[in-house]
């Protein structure tokens, strides 16, 4: 009884005892798991965090993107009605005004005139009445008008060319707008009419004529036609165009001819200016050289004339040392007690000799 009582005793302390190990085992456990956990899921939830604040940026991000999207595209739109609306606008004001295309025609015309850098006033003249020599309004013998071109282009070797802007869009708006080929055949037709209408105004205002001396004109005029794809489009269709223009005297050029003939009288002023300099420079060296030559040959008179100063002063100076001279009597009246002022002694000169004094003389 004593042995199984301390068999029991015994179990009982070892399976306490177990127990006990047990449970601070499963609580090592389970702190060492939620640690574990913790360190896993701490960052785990912090990353979903930060993923979720991404995602709510990300999503206010494309909710804002969408709507400047949005009202971007809309003013697009609007802007494109807009310019659809404007460009109507300018093809029927350049289709029925020819006032207005006349006016466009001029604009294009200066500002490829100022893209080569001429200068108004200098190198052209835009709008400026012909005058005669007296100053007076030129008129047209055929049409008593006062005579007023676009530009008058001057050369830099005294001639002036004239440029009258012509600008036929009313037909060519007309040939890209038609709709089958008998319209687009008519326009065609309207528009080589037209661009040869405007050579024969030309050549019957014949500005040459009234170019006044001592300027000179040159054997043609030159008309510009603003859009290089409507000239292009009248001389592919009509050929002769251009060489019966140049027969009249008329010099038919788009955008393109033109900005290389005033590309190239630019660089003509730009070769005068530089030859007028030379000629300045060559002036000036012509005139110092002169002027050097004057004042060497004015420097050996005035060398002259202080050699010739000297021998009379040395002459005087012999002369004042000679027996015949006013300081004998000086120094004896000086001898006498007459006083010398301070300001003004007599000089103590050394006599010269009888026989030098007799071959001074």
């Amino acid at each position: 009884k004593q042995y199984n009582e301390q068999l029991r005793l015994m179990q009982e302390q070892v399976k306490s005892a177990t127990q006990e190990m047990l449970n601070q085992r499963s609580k090592e456990l389970h702190e060492s798991n939620a640690r574990q956990m913790d360190s896993i899921i701490t960052p785990l939830k912090e990353n979903i965090k930060e993923m979720k604040t991404a995602m709510d940026q990300s999503r206010d991000t494309h909710t804002r993107t969408t709507a400047s999207l949005r009202q971007a595209i809309e003013d697009i739109m609007k802007r494109t009605a807009s310019i659809g609306d404007e460009a109507d606008k300018l093809a029927r004001a350049l289709r029925h005004e020819n006032k207005t295309q006349g006016n466009w025609g001029e604009i294009v015309l200066s500002e490829l005139l100022e893209s080569q850098g001429l200068k108004k006033g200098i190198h052209y003249d835009v709008q400026s009445t012909l005058r005669d020599k007296n100053g007076k309004p030129i008129l047209n013998e055929r049409t008593d008008k006062r005579m007023i071109p676009d530009v008058v282009l001057h050369y830099p070797d005294g001639k002036d060319a004239i440029i009258d802007s012509k600008a036929s869009l009313s037909a060519f708006i007309d040939y890209n707008a038609a709709d089958d080929d008998n319209e687009r055949t008519a326009a065609l037709k309207r528009h080589t009419t037209s661009i040869r209408n405007h050579v024969k105004e030309l050549v019957a205002k014949d500005y040459k004529r009234y170019i006044v001396h001592p300027r000179q004109s040159l054997d043609y005029v030159i008309m510009f036609v603003p859009n290089e794809s409507a000239l292009q489009l009248a001389l592919y269709n009509d050929p002769s165009l251009w060489r019966d223009a140049l027969r009249e005297g008329v010099f038919i050029t788009g955008e393109q001819n033109l900005t290389a003939a005033l590309r190239i009288i630019h660089l003509a002023w730009t070769q005068e200016i530089q030859a007028q300099s030379q000629r300045k420079v060559f002036e000036e060296a012509t005139t110092m050289v002169e002027r050097v030559g004057e004042f060497c040959k004015a420097l050996e008179a005035v060398g002259e004339r202080i050699d010739k100063a000297n021998e009379a002063y040395e002459y005087a100076m012999k002369k004042l040392q000679g027996r015949m001279s006013i300081l004998g009597p000086a120094r004896r009246l000086k001898e006498m007690g007459f006083k010398e002022k301070d300001k003004f002694p007599i000089p103590d000169l050394p006599e010269i000799p009888a026989d030098t004094e007799d071959n001074i003389s």
